[in-house]
């Protein structure tokens, strides 16, 4: 009689036990939120150069950075040192450079951060312009550079000052926002 209760319970145990083994024995998988899944690392490259060209296949912009990070959640690439070179329609190349910036992934904005640089030439004109300043933006398409930031702005010997610029590379034109101040080397 106790041989048949102990077979009993051994057999029950080991049913149970199989059961148990079978769905995971009790084992949590590890849940993921929106969150993590927002901070999966996508590519990182170093010492990364980028050409991006236009439908007829003419090399719109080269960019250089010591680092790109893209996560695939955002449509933005960081880039690390970057420094830029636009070839406008016109012929004429502009050249920039920053601490940081960052890329839409299809390549239609470029923004700089941090102690930027940016110069060139418009058609026609034989002195280059710099400008210095903390963030500029670059629509890529349509060619226009701009920043809301203040701005020192140097061209043939002529330095002014001012917060907020658009240029428009294509058209070749040149406008400061607010707060104009401009000083002219004596002759």
């Amino acid at each position: 009689m106790i041989y048949r209760i102990v077979t009993v319970l051994v057999v029950i145990g080991v049913i149970v036990g199989l059961l148990l083994l079978t769905r995971g024995g009790g084992v949590v998988a590890p849940t993921t939120t929106a969150d993590s899944a927002h901070n999966v690392p996508g590519y990182s490259a170093r010492n990364a150069e980028v050409i991006e060209t236009g439908a007829d296949g003419r090399p719109l912009y080269t960019l250089h950075a010591e680092q790109v990070r893209q996560r695939p959640n955002d449509s933005r690439v960081q880039l690390d040192a970057p420094r830029m070179s636009f070839v406008a329609s016109d012929g004429n190349t502009w050249h920039a450079s920053s601490r940081s910036g960052q890329i839409r992934e299809d390549g239609s904005e470029v923004e700089l951060f941090g102690d930027v640089v940016f110069n060139g030439k418009f058609e026609g004109q034989s002195a280059p312009l710099t400008v210095n300043t903390s963030i500029i933006s670059f629509d890529t398409l349509a060619e226009i550079a701009r920043t809301h930031a203040p701005l020192t702005f140097d061209w043939n010997g002529r330095q002014l000052s001012a917060i907020g610029m658009v240029a428009n590379l294509k058209d070749g034109t040149l406008e400061l926002e607010s707060r104009v101040h401009g000083r002219s080397p004596a002759k």
